[in-house]
């Protein structure tokens, strides 16, 4: 798969997909591990539950890399923009962190205010 450079503006655009892809896989693992939680299962019910919670994250992982998005971790992403990435989670209203290439979400910083408003710098 060829990597894709994305602009702030671009991965802004495509955020609303990616965020409702995400709380989607994200809302059916969280009744699946609910359920595996709260009850005792036979054990082939609890493996199928196990299993599925395993498919149904690899199936994300899929969609989001389909739209030439790095997968950083379960509910993580990072869209390059070739100098680092811009870095979004589970729970985060819109995009607003980035990192470099070496620092990782470690380094997370705000992104900054110009890129926000659409300047380059």
């Amino acid at each position: 798969m060829s990597r894709k450079d994305w602009t702030y503006e671009e991965a802004l655009k495509i955020f609303p997909k990616v965020k409702q892809i995400t709380e989607e896989f994200y809302y059916y693992v969280s009744e699946l591990s609910r359920e595996l939680e709260e009850r005792i299962l036979p054990e082939n019910e609890q493996e199928e539950k196990e299993e599925e919670i395993k498919l149904s994250i690899q199936n994300w992982t899929k969609e989001i890399l389909a739209l030439e998005i790095d997968v950083k971790g379960v509910w993580l992403v990072d869209f390059d923009n070739g100098e680092g990435y811009y870095c979004w989670r589970l729970g985060e209203e819109t995009i607003l962190f980035e990192h470099n290439y070496e620092e990782g979400f470690a380094g997370r910083k705000l992104i900054k205010r110009n890129r926000q408003h659409g300047d380059n710098q």
